[in-house]
């Protein structure tokens, strides 16, 4: 088996997912008032975070639970129909290059796997279609119709990608190093070292340099 590994944040989709999130909350006639009880949450983490008091990491965490659970008093039907009307924008300005590499490989028989920190319902919406094998985010939880917010919000992020990753292809044979993995982040730097053909999307300064140093291929378009 030859396996496929994609981020989706600056990677697949060139812009930064949450920002766009924000915006369509803060927006949205009938979830507008959600907005405003994600960030009464959520602010004391951001000025911690401004006054170098809470780690990025921490804040970007806390700025997806909070996302989230604004929507405790929405349905299941409600908050998937919100992704499903975000993810329509989104699928228009996915990286073409990307797109096609995506359907060369399963045309070559690779397994695709797209993992991301971003929201389940979000990503399946968007790739709807696609026949992406295995695609891996942060969770959304639903109980009797409604969302959950019992269980511990759980972000899909750096490392936490390899023990996933990991456990998905354990007991299955994986040509590792024919394999490729596509990331624009140097959090994914675990990601992209798993794989003999590791590609840089248009790669932050950290991980531009780890490319060039070790010859990787940078995708700049």
């Amino acid at each position: 088996m030859k396996v496929a590994l994609f981020d989706f944040d600056g990677t697949l989709y060139p812009h930064e997912t949450f920002t766009i999130l924000m915006e369509r909350l803060k927006h949205h006639p009938k979830f507008g008032k959600n907005y405003g009880r994600f960030i009464r949450k959520f602010a004391p983490f951001y000025i911690g975070y401004k006054l170098k008091l809470v780690k990025k990491t921490k804040m970007q965490h806390k700025a997806m639970e909070y996302y989230i659970r604004s929507f405790k008093h929405n349905s299941k039907p409600e908050i998937e129909q919100f992704f499903s009307d975000v993810a329509s924008d989104m699928a228009l300005e996915l990286r073409d290059s990307l797109v096609r590499k995506i359907r060369q490989l399963q045309k070559d028989h690779y397994y695709i796997m797209l993992i991301s920190g971003a929201f389940v319902p979000l990503l399946e919406a968007i790739f709807k279609g696609f026949n992406i094998d295995c695609i891996v985010g942060s969770e959304v939880h639903y109980k009797d119709g409604r969302l959950d917010v019992k269980p511990q919000f759980e972000r899909v992020h750096a490392e936490r990608k390899i023990d996933i990753i990991r456990d998905h292809f354990r007991g299955r044979e994986v040509d590792w190093n024919s394999s490729e993995a596509y990331s624009d982040s140097y959090s994914d730097l675990k990601m992209l070292e798993l794989v003999g053909r590791p590609v840089a999307v248009k790669p932050d300064p950290e991980l531009l340099a780890v490319a060039a140093k070790n010859n990787w291929t940078i995708h700049r378009d």
